[in-house]
C-alpha cells in the first residue's frame, strides 16, 4: 500500500561551520562558529498537495530542498521522499523527484535550441528512445514553449528559460516536484504564468509540489497549505487562512458617515467597544466624514451599528480590515 505522505522529515538537521565576522585576537584569526541552517525540522506533505514553504532569506529553505533531493546529507534526523529514505535510498529518491532551483537556467547549452536541450536531458533521465520525441513536445506544450521549441536557447527571455527548466523537471514524469523560488527575478507576467502552470499541474496530474518562496502573497494565492520557516525551524504550518488567524490584533473598521456632529464623534470614541478612533477621510466625499475605529474584537462591530442607528447617523460606507498573511509572517518570524 502506498504511503499517503509524499514527503516526511523527522528531526532533520543540517549544521554549517562558518567564520565569525570578528577576530579572536590571536594573530587576527577569526573564530569558527556553528549555524543550524535546518534545526530539528519535522514536516509532513501529503500526496497531491501544493505545499508552500515561506521564509526570509537565510531561513533554510534551499538547504532543506537540497537535503530532500540528496544534494546535501543531513547531520541528524531523517526524511523520506515517496517512501524512500534520502540517505539509504538516494537513487530511488532522485527518480521520484523533479527539482528546480531559482538558478534553473544553469546546465543548458546556449548554442542548442530548446528541443535539443531537452533531448539531451531526456537521455540522461532514461526516457525511452521511442517515446522521447513525443514526451519532449508534450512537456514543451505544457509550459507553453511549443512555438519556440526550435529557437536557440541564447535567444530565450528570462521567463522562457525558467519555463524550459520547468519542462526539464517534468521530462521523466516524476510524482513529486521541488520548486525552489521558481519566480525569483522574473517579470510580473512571467511570474503569473509560472504560478498558473504550477497550480494547474496539481489539479490536472495530482502531483505533489513543494514550492518555496519569500513572496508571501504568491504562496497565499496558489498553495493549499503553508509552512513558515525561520532560522531553520518550522514555526507555523497550516492553511493560509488559519495562519492569518494565528495573530492576535484588534479589529480595524473604516466607516464613512453623513450628518455627524462633534459631540457624536466624541461619544462614539468613548463607547466601551472602541479602543481608539481617528479621522480618515480617504473615502469621504463632500460633507461626509470618515473614521478608522479600532475595536476590541469583531464581536463589537454590532455596537457601532447600534450607536449609528440610535443617533440617526447615515452610514455611507463600511469596511473591515483583516490581518494579511504578510502581517502573520512578520509577527511570527519577528522580522520586518
Amino acid at each position: 500500500m502506498q504511503n499517503e505522505n509524499a514527503i516526511q522529515a523527522i528531526n532533520l538537521t543540517k549544521t554549517f561551520r562558518i567564520k565569525s565576522p570578528q577576530s579572536s585576537g590571536h594573530f587576527g584569526r577569526r573564530k569558527t562558529m556553528s549555524v543550524n541552517a535546518v534545526d530539528n525540522l519535522n514536516l509532513t506533505i501529503k500526496r497531491g498537495q501544493l505545499f508552500g514553504l515561506l521564509g526570509p532569506n537565510g531561513a533554510g529553505k534551499t538547504t532543506l530542498v537540497k537535503m530532500l533531493c540528496t544534494l546535501l546529507p543531513p547531520d541528524s534526523g531523517t526524511a523520506t521522499v515517496n517512501g524512500y529514505d534520502i540517505v539509504k535510498q538516494p537513487m530511488q529518491v532522485k527518480r521520484s523527484l523533479g527539482t528546480l532551483f531559482s538558478v534553473g537556467e544553469r546546465g543548458f547549452f546556449w548554442r542548442l535550441n530548446g528541443y535539443r536541450n531537452l533531448e539531451f536531458f531526456a537521455a540522461i533521465y532514461n526516457v525511452p528512445r521511442v517515446k522521447r520525441q513525443e514526451r519532449i513536445m508534450e512537456v514543451l506544450k505544457l509550459v507553453g514553449l511549443e512555438g519556440s521549441a526550435f529557437d536557440l536557447y541564447q535567444r530565450y527571455s528570462g521567463g522562457m528559460k525558467r519555463k524550459l527548466a520547468l519542462a526539464r523537471t517534468l521530462l521523466a514524469d516524476p510524482p513529486i516536484l521541488l520548486l525552489d523560488e521558481p519566480t525569483v527575478g522574473l517579470d510580473v507576467i512571467s511570474s503569473r504564468n509560472i504560478r498558473e502552470f504550477v497550480r494547474n499541474t496539481v489539479k490536472e496530474t495530482g502531483k505533489t509540489i513543494l514550492y518555496t518562496t519569500h513572496y508571501i502573497e504568491e504562496a497565499a494565492h496558489i498553495c493549499d497549505q503553508i509552512g513558515i520557516l525561520s532560522r531553520g525551524r518550522l514555526i507555523a504550518c497550516d492553511t493560509p487562512n488559519a495562519i492569518r488567524a494565528m495573530i492576535k490584533q484588534n479589529e480595524l473598521v473604516y466607516i464613512v458617515v453623513e450628518e455627524i456632529i462633534p459631540d457624536q464623534i466624541e461619544r462614539m470614541r468613548l463607547l466601551p467597544a472602541v479602543t481608539s478612533l481617528t479621522e480618515n477621510d480617504e473615502y469621504a466625499l463632500g460633507n461626509q466624514k470618515g473614521f478608522c475605529l479600532e475595536l476590541k474584537s469583531v464581536d463589537q462591530v454590532p455596537a457601532i451599528f447600534d450607536f449609528l442607528f440610535k443617533e440617526k447617523i447615515k452610514l455611507v460606507n463600511f469596511r473591515r480590515e483583516e490581518p494579511t498573511l504578510e502581517d502573520a509572517f512578520i509577527e511570527l518570524t519577528g522580522r520586518p
